[in-house]
């Protein structure tokens, strides 16, 4: 089970704010709105959901659609609105390798490990771009720029070393072409997900 970040955890304990509704309820009786972000998306689509049990995991995938991760403010709401205790929902959410805590980069770089990759290089891969952006998998560059992650398998092997930059997926690509891809995506801020390509011989 993967654990939430360093952020505040949503649970229940010492003074934590609770939601209610589109605000939060702290102890003694303030209520404060929520962050904007979560407040629009949770507005938006909120009342589309039951609130029992069975909306928690397409309501914690509309919220990281919508937000990008999982904020605070958003567990809050979502455990308020579906009538369950943040601590569950928080278990349920780290129990999901798909959910995310903290606030990705604004560019996201997955290389893959399955084991046509593992042969044909993926691992060199990661280590070269670990270095180069000074950070490990699964973590953001300290600039918030870029996202690193690893996947077990993106069932793409005959382009095998794969890795997926914005979700564009690259084929066949070398420490080289891997560095060069990360540098353009930086110039290109809005990238066209979708295509296919082959980033080096």
């Amino acid at each position: 089970m993967k654990k939430p970040g360093s952020h505040d955890s949503p649970g229940m304990g010492g003074g934590k704010p609770k939601a209610e509704g589109a605000r939060i309820r702290r102890p003694g009786g303030a209520v404060l709105p929520l962050d904007p972000e979560v407040e629009r998306w949770f507005a938006a689509v909120g009342a589309a959901f039951p609130a029992s049990r069975s909306s928690i995991i397409p309501m914690l995938q509309s919220a990281q659609a919508s937000l990008g991760y999982l904020p605070r403010d958003a567990m809050q709401a979502i455990a308020r609105h579906l009538k369950v205790s943040p601590v569950t929902l928080e278990g349920v959410a780290s129990f999901y390798a798909q959910f995310r805590f903290d606030k990705p980069g604004r560019h996201r770089v997955t290389v893959c490990r399955g084991t046509a990759c593992y042969v044909r290089g993926s691992s060199k891969l990661m280590d070269d771009i670990q270095a180069d952006l000074k950070v490990a998998a699964g973590g953001t560059t300290a600039d918030g720029e870029v996202t690193l992650e690893a996947v077990s398998c993106f069932g793409a092997c005959a382009l095998a070393p794969v890795v997926v930059v914005d979700g564009t997926v690259n084929g066949r690509v070398s420490s080289a072409s891997l560095k060069a891809l990360v540098d353009a995506a930086g110039q290109h801020p809005q990238p066209q997900p979708g295509r296919r390509t082959k980033a080096g011989a």
